[in-house]
């Protein structure tokens, strides 16, 4: 003997169901929250700028962002030509956005595939370096290859073509001390956290060397040739 299934129990239960679903999408999507915070990290283009092109900013609704991240990142690049790359996020109520503008931060090799680099240390698969940005070598870390390139970013185009290689090199003094080749014949000797900064000086403290040598901008502010005297 054959049971049938009563079809009202069948249909409140497709029903029952089908509410729930509803309710579960919703209580990821909370569309009805409100976006609290947008974090901007955008190298030399102000963080104004970005919320305005992207046209999200704080006191707007999740529903705006959420499934929309594709959307609103092809839309920053066609408004903005700088743009090389971006990825928009949304946690909860605050929005994040970094964008990487189309600036030479120098060339990573991987294997036998050459990489550009843009100012938030996106990579980008070119044939070959074009010489006008610094080579970085023994990196390990995608994290201090971003903060490197974006250091390097924010220096005047003369100071970023004039550095030949940028080496990751620490020692028991300095966990995150970097070693440049300049172009010039100059070594210089820095700190990943303070690059961005002491390389403005860069330029004033070589003008000053009667011979090509080292510039020690790890903790202070010095020059001496190479053979130390």
């Amino acid at each position: 003997m054959t049971m049938r299934m009563n079809p009202r129990w069948t249909s409140a239960t497709v029903s029952f169901i089908f509410l729930a679903a509803i309710a579960t999408i919703l209580m990821i999507w909370q569309p009805w929250v409100k976006i609290t915070t947008v974090n901007v990290d955008a190298g030399n283009i102000p963080s104004e700028t970005i919320e305005k092109e992207v046209g999200i900013k704080p006191g707007d609704y999740r529903y705006q962002v959420f499934f929309q991240e594709t959307f609103l990142e092809q839309k920053l690049k066609r408004s903005n030509d700088k743009i090389s790359q971006v990825k928009i996020s949304l946690t909860k109520s605050t929005v994040s956005i970094e964008a990487g503008e189309k600036i030479n931060a120098g060339f990573l090799k991987k294997g036998e595939q050459w990489y550009q680099l843009d100012s938030a240390g996106n990579q980008s698969k070119i044939n070959q370096v074009d010489g006008q940005g610094p080579i970085y070598t023994d990196f390990s870390s995608v994290t201090r290859i971003k903060r490197v390139a974006r250091a390097v970013s924010s220096l005047d185009k003369p100071i970023r073509q004039d550095i030949g290689e940028i080496k990751f090199a620490p020692d028991t003094n300095n966990s995150d001390k970097l070693v440049l080749s300049m172009n010039d014949g100059n070594t210089v000797y820095a700190t990943q956290n303070t690059l961005a900064d002491k390389m403005q000086y860069y330029a004033g403290i070589a003008a000053q060397m009667s011979t090509v040598g080292i510039v020690d901008l790890q903790y202070g502010s010095y020059s001496y040739p190479y053979n130390g005297s």
